[in-house]
């Protein structure tokens, strides 16, 4: 359908432009468009006030207890007698020297280190671990060479469930000497 004539079109365009709203009601709607790109963050805000304190918590109690050193001179082909050297508080009553190499230990959770340096002269391998009520501590054996000196050094933590005697347990031979001995007991719990 051509227009040649441009006098003559008049086919070609609506005749009547004021339509009412209801002739386009059910025209279909165009393709939405893409959306564009999200624009900068803007400035943080002001920080709020800081709330009130807390009230302070109960002070802890004392990790230690009571503690106590021990010492004892040197030794040949015998168990080491322990002198107490020092403890704390004082006038404790938890860790006591008993007789020979004994302390007695009050009910409770024990944190211990012991040593000794030991020479052997003629191949017997010495040993020194911790007894608690003629019973050794798993895990405390420690030996030193046949020939030789050593430092034997240990730690252990033990529990103690009733009152109980520890005591500083050695191998004993001719050939064995036990010097620069110690032992330190802190109760923990």
């Amino acid at each position: 359908m051509g227009c040649k004539n441009f006098n003559n079109c008049s086919n070609l365009y609506p005749t009547n432009l004021n339509l009412p709203h209801a002739a386009f009601d059910n025209c279909p709607m165009g393709a939405t468009g893409a959306t564009g790109p999200a624009g900068p963050t803007g400035p943080t805000g002001p920080t709020g006030a800081t709330g009130p304190t807390g009230a302070t918590g109960p002070a802890g109690a004392s990790g230690i207890s009571s503690t106590a050193f021990f010492t004892a001179p040197s030794v040949t082909n015998a168990e080491p007698t322990l002198i107490i050297e020092n403890s704390f508080p004082e006038g404790e009553t938890d860790i006591t020297l008993a007789e020979g190499n004994g302390v007695n230990l009050a009910q409770g959770v024990y944190l211990i280190r012991f040593g000794s340096t030991v020479t052997s002269t003629n191949g017997t391998p010495p040993t020194i671990s911790i007894l608690v009520n003629n019973l050794v501590e798993s895990g405390t054996i420690r030996t030193g060479v046949a020939f030789g000196s050593a430092s034997l050094t240990g730690d252990a933590l033990i529990t103690v469930p009733t009152q109980s005697v520890l005591s500083l347990n050695v191998t004993t031979a001719p050939e064995l000497t036990y010097d620069e001995n110690f032992l330190i007991i802190s109760k923990i719990g």
